[in-house]
């Protein structure tokens, strides 16, 4: 039987054509830059993805940072931008009623609240939503759009199913090309998971972003403990690994305490302290017990992990790791991320800065020792 010779071309994608760009180039492609709308942390045509447990707070700091945004200034101590702000929201129009006038948000703010009427959209849906803020945009351009919550809004199993989750993230990106920082507020997983990969469902999110920002309650989220940690992971120098920020009394405004400033100091165990200290990656209870001082005697391993966990209750020191051989715990100081080991895998210029780091550190050191 003879086939036919078009056949083949039918099942072929549609040609397309791309454009290499040299280094000399990539200046002239590049869109011109911009400064941040929330110093490291929200920055014009870039997404960032804000995940905290749920009644934690996420709401109540961006509800917070909006109110700033009319004319700009300071937050949590860092400089922001004033900004138009475009807010789509599962809350109701109730709800950011009373926070409008408790916290006196302006014109600079308006909001989408719940755009599926409290149901989940479909696919046709979500991306008609996604139209229509473009479109928005296009006619009231707006500095920030801000999700809230990410899972709420999204078609069924997005959250959980990665090739579609990048589908319905995708157009969002679109839109970001054309100006806005993109915010997405997210709930974490219930499973213990490793730096910057809290987020729930599939992990597409974390790696699709281009800022990763993990918030938890210092304390425990039952106690009366306002403070609240941010972890943050991004492509950019200029995000604080770590900020400690607290909501002020009157709850309208959050402060950074001087008490944090700078890595806690560990009260329980000033052995531990000194280790974490002076470690230079994340350490087992192996190797914390490897480095433990001559001058101290070494204690048993149950006695340690008590110390460590005391320590992680307050606040003051981080773990990573599931806890079985493959995989153990370890750990190490808050503040302390860009003098631990980037690992093998990291491009060698990032290896040569942690060097430099770490020299500087060691000089600091030496020169405190002799008093100069």
């Amino acid at each position: 039987m003879h086939t036919p010779t078009h056949t083949l071309t039918h099942t072929l994608p549609k040609p397309f054509t791309i454009q290499p760009l040299r280094p000399s180039d990539l200046a002239n492609a590049a869109p011109a830059h911009k400064d941040w709308l929330w110093h490291g942390y929200l920055a014009p045509a870039k997404l960032t993805a804000f995940i905290s447990p749920p009644k934690s707070g996420k709401t109540t700091l961006a509800s917070r940072l909006f109110s700033r945004m009319a004319d700009g200034g300071q937050f949590a101590g860092l400089s922001v931008a004033p900004a138009r702000v475009l807010v789509v929201s599962e809350e109701s129009v109730s709800d950011w009623d009373a926070r409008c006038r408790q916290l006196a948000i302006g014109p600079n703010v308006q909001f989408v609240c719940r755009p599926f009427q409290g149901a989940r959209p479909t696919d046709a849906q979500w991306f008609a939503l996604i139209a229509e803020l473009e479109a928005l945009h296009a006619r009231e351009p707006f500095d920030l759009l801000v999700i809230d919550a990410l899972a709420t809004l999204l078609p069924g199993y997005a959250e959980t199913c990665a090739p579609k989750l990048l589908d319905c993230l995708l157009p969002i990106q679109a839109l970001a090309n054309q100006g806005p920082a993109v915010w997405l507020l997210h709930h974490p997983t219930k499973k213990k998971q490793g730096d910057g990969q809290a987020a729930r469902g599939t992990g597409a999110l974390a790696g699709f972003v281009d800022i990763v920002m993990e918030m938890r309650c210092v304390c425990r989220a039952r106690s009366k403990d306002r403070r609240r940690r941010i972890c943050a992971y991004s492509r950019y120098v200029e995000t604080p690994r770590q900020l400690v920020v607290e909501l002020t009394a009157d709850g309208k405004d959050y402060t950074v305490p001087t008490e944090n400033v700078g890595p806690p100091r560990l009260q329980a165990c000033v052995e531990v302290d000194h280790v974490l200290s002076h470690a230079h990656e994340k350490l087992t209870v192996e190797g914390i017990l490897e480095w433990w001082p001559d001058t101290s005697k070494t204690p048993d391993r149950s006695t340690l992990s008590r110390c460590l966990n005391r320590g992680m209750r307050e606040g003051q020191i981080l773990r990573t790791g599931v806890g079985h051989s493959g995989d153990p715990y370890r750990y190490w100081l808050p503040g302390r991320e860009p003098l631990l080991f980037p690992g093998y895998g990291a491009p060698a210029d990032e290896i040569d800065a942690w060097k430099a780091r770490c020299s500087a550190e060691a000089r600091e050191r030496l020169l405190g020792k002799l008093g100069t």
